[in-house]
């Protein structure tokens, strides 16, 4: 059975779905002026609001985005944020949304979670979404010891330099910095 809470910041106007879609709440009611200077009122029925698919240059999968209207301005929100703050809470007050099958289409509060974005870049390179990605190892000189990273951006924090380091090291032929050796173990 679906399920539906209100969306905060939006209560009263939308509430979001537990099968992942967006709502105008029974009884919505909207005003404009219109050329002759009268305001006009409107009273909404319920309807689904149907999202915008915008794909990202990285994935054939993109977000979902609605346009959300209240006191006469609108803005574009994510589904997948608006359906996580309505169902999902966020006691650490992280800033992103992670879908955990990888799914930028499943919006059911369930697939969802609350991250960091680094956490939400480390799932994406574990599982795989992330297809741009060189894992890393570093060697060390004096002890040989491995350290091993998703990304070069990771291996760029850990040399505690900006995250295109390693990158910019590599793109000239730099095969080692200071004590480590790097090794690019390619995209996977």
């Amino acid at each position: 059975m679906t399920t539906y809470k209100q969306i905060p910041g939006y209560e009263g106007v939308y509430e979001a779905s537990s099968n992942g879609t967006i709502w105008t709440i029974e009884g919505k009611t909207t005003t404009r002026t219109l050329k002759n200077g009268q305001r006009q009122k409107r009273v909404w029925k319920r309807r689904q609001l149907i999202p915008k698919h915008e794909k990202r240059s990285c994935s054939t999968h993109g977000d979902l985005r609605v346009e959300l209207w209240k006191n006469g301005t609108h803005r574009t929100k994510l589904v997948s944020r608006l359906v996580a703050s309505a169902f999902n809470s966020n006691p650490d007050n992280k800033p992103c949304i992670n879908h955990l099958d990888g799914n930028p289409l499943n919006n059911q509060p369930e697939n969802l979670e609350w991250c960091t974005y680094k956490e939400n870049q480390l799932h994406a390179f574990k599982t795989g979404l992330n297809k741009n990605r060189k894992r890393v190892e570093l060697v060390s000189t004096y002890n040989h010891k491995h350290y091993k990273f998703y990304s070069m951006a990771e291996a760029s924090r850990f040399l505690k330099m900006n995250h295109g380091f390693v990158s910019g090291l590599v793109s000239r032929g730099i095969t080692s910095f200071g004590e480590y050796k790097i090794i690019v173990k390619g995209v996977i």
